[in-house]
């Protein structure tokens, strides 16, 4: 199993890199760290996360992902998606 890593490589962009399943949503730190410090916007008022380095979504990643972008929402903080895995799209 391939660990779930969480890097802002600048203000407001985070890149995901690993597996984004149950296994790593359930016990990442990485994932705790994001939802502490999603505020962080870029620029334009945005997060932004780019997911060009996951190499491996599943449902219990998706759900993860669809109750991240919906806080934020809540919240009033504008979220974007880069590089979206093929298997997430499906």
């Amino acid at each position: 199993m391939a660990q779930l890593a969480v890097t802002e490589s600048s203000a407001g962009i985070y890149l995901l890199e690993g597996e984004l399943n149950r296994s790593t949503v359930a016990h990442s730190e990485a994932v705790v760290a994001l939802q502490k410090n999603h505020k962080n916007t870029n620029e334009n008022g945005v997060v932004l996360l780019d997911m060009q380095g996951v190499t491996h979504a599943d449902t219990a990643g998706l759900a993860w992902l669809m109750n991240f972008l919906k806080s934020n929402l809540q919240q009033n903080i504008r979220c974007e998606l880069r590089n979206i895995p093929e298997s997430l799209i499906k």
